[in-house]
């Protein structure tokens, strides 16, 4: 029996419609379905009764989620066990945070670590399947069984300029002086969190000029330095080149929201520790 099955129909359980669990599970509502026949058609029984508001569990699937919710716990916990021996930590890290893993990696003593670039989506499916112990990444929306997060720090979003762009004398701008020039904006993960900003445009009824995209988070800074506009997705805390400013925003804008993810049956004591003491201390 394929376990991914079995963690399909816990999820369909836990979200009472297959539309909810496929979007938690990031599948196709048309796969899960197909999925759930095929576990169901191993079984011998049906674990789900369908109506138009929903799923919900028969008799049988009561009893047999009850009891295979104790194998996947503890198969899972084998293979973290099994994993985590002897073994370096693998810790994702997603584009545009180098210095916030730089600070968070400062204060260990003893963990032994491998970081490796890697957007925050991937890093929750990894750390729910046990390749991946933690991670840093930008804050998701809901998060499957077994993933924890810790909130790291909220960044005030600021406008990164050329310092002799003619908006850059200003000690703020509006968001209205901003959506006539070019936002650069990355095609990464720091999307998922700087998206959130383009909210504020939109609150204020006002239409963002989009510029050139890039590629990575560094690629943004480069392009704003060249000149090709502004950007709004780098946080003060990293570095930039001498030509470059921040710019604070007038209005409310939602900040950058960095997290702290990792594997709750994982051994990384450690690095829970100094990440509570790094949000702590902001």
């Amino acid at each position: 029996m394929d376990l991914r099955y079995v963690r399909y129909a816990m999820a369909i359980a836990r979200a009472g419609s297959l539309r909810r669990a496929a979007t938690a599970l990031h599948i196709a509502q048309p796969t899960l379905s197909e999925q759930l026949r095929a576990l169901e058609k191993e079984i011998g029984v049906e674990l789900f009764s369908r109506s138009s508001s929903g799923v919900q569990l028969t008799e049988a699937g009561e009893a047999f989620l009850a009891q295979a919710t104790v194998a996947v716990d503890a198969f899972e916990r084998a293979v973290v066990a099994a994993r985590s021996t002897g073994q370096t930590a693998r810790v994702g890290v997603a584009d545009g945070l180098a210095d916030v893993a730089a600070r968070l990696l400062a204060q260990l003593q003893t963990a032994r670590l491998r970081v490796a670039p890697m957007g925050t989506a991937e890093q929750i499916v990894s750390i729910a399947d046990g390749t991946l112990q933690a991670g840093l990444g930008y804050a998701p929306g809901s998060l499957p069984r077994g993933v924890a997060r810790m909130l790291i720090h909220r960044f005030p979003v600021r406008a990164l300029l050329h310092r002799e762009h003619h908006l850059a004398s200003s000690e703020a701008l509006s968001l209205s002086d901003l959506a006539s020039e070019p936002l650069v904006m990355p095609e990464s993960d720091a999307v998922a969190g700087a998206r959130r900003f383009l909210e504020g445009f939109v609150r204020h009824r006002l239409h963002p000029r989009l510029g050139p995209a890039a590629t990575t988070h560094d690629l943004a800074i480069n392009l704003v330095e060249e000149g090709a506009g502004y950007t709004l997705c780098v946080h003060e805390g990293t570095t930039v080149p001498d030509a470059l400013c921040f710019i604070p925003i007038k209005e409310e804008v939602p900040p950058l929201e960095v997290v702290f993810l990792w594997n709750r049956q994982a051994d990384v004591q450690e690095l829970v520790s100094a990440a509570r003491h790094l949000a702590r201390s902001g």
